[in-house]
């Protein structure tokens, strides 16, 4: 049972993701007073501390990858795309020029196949919900850069390894 707690983690990103989406509706229909903006940098940090704890758990249980392992870094990637989705839906950031970078990204991602280009389109999704926290929900921003200074620490290992494996994937892909 405690080996699943990786998988039930990494599909956590998910329902995450769902109810982010499910924010940017209801501020887009006026079913909320106010900007749920806060909430949704919130379930931001919930999400990416699951990321974070999902891969140090499933490393620690020597967890051989399953489906929802394999299939982590889109789960990561649809909680890039729902913070972008309340974005537009709560129209803090306009639908066009969102579905257009949405499609360049799209089209990049599916001739390069690489988790490196896909990763250079998301870097700026996942930085909006901080450019536009820090306009119109700074007591929020606050919360979301102690918590980001507080990742780093924790996992700064990994991030390395990551900003290592985007570099030699970039190097890779230049080669092309």
């Amino acid at each position: 049972m405690v080996k699943r707690i990786p998988d039930v983690l990494t599909l956590s990103r998910g329902l995450i993701a769902a109810a982010i989406v499910a924010l940017g509706f209801a501020e887009r229909s006026q079913l909320l007073a106010g900007s749920a903006l806060p909430a949704v940098l919130l379930l931001t940090m919930l999400g990416w501390t699951t990321d974070i704890l999902d891969g140090r758990l499933a490393r620690r249980y020597n967890k051989p990858p399953t489906w929802v392992g394999e299939k982590e870094f889109a789960f990561d990637m649809v909680m890039v795309f729902s913070g972008l989705c309340y974005l537009v839906l709560s129209r803090f950031i306009p639908f066009v020029p969102a579905i257009i970078y949405v499609m360049v990204a799209a089209a990049f991602i599916a001739y390069f196949r690489s988790k490196m280009i896909t990763m250079s389109f998301a870097t700026p999704a996942v930085a909006l919900p901080l450019i536009v926290a820090y306009f119109e929900a700074p007591h929020a921003l606050i919360w979301y850069v102690v918590w980001i200074v507080a990742a780093l620490i924790f996992d700064w290992r990994r991030f390395t390894g990551v900003v290592r494996e985007f570099l030699h994937n970039a190097k890779n892909l230049s080669r092309r």
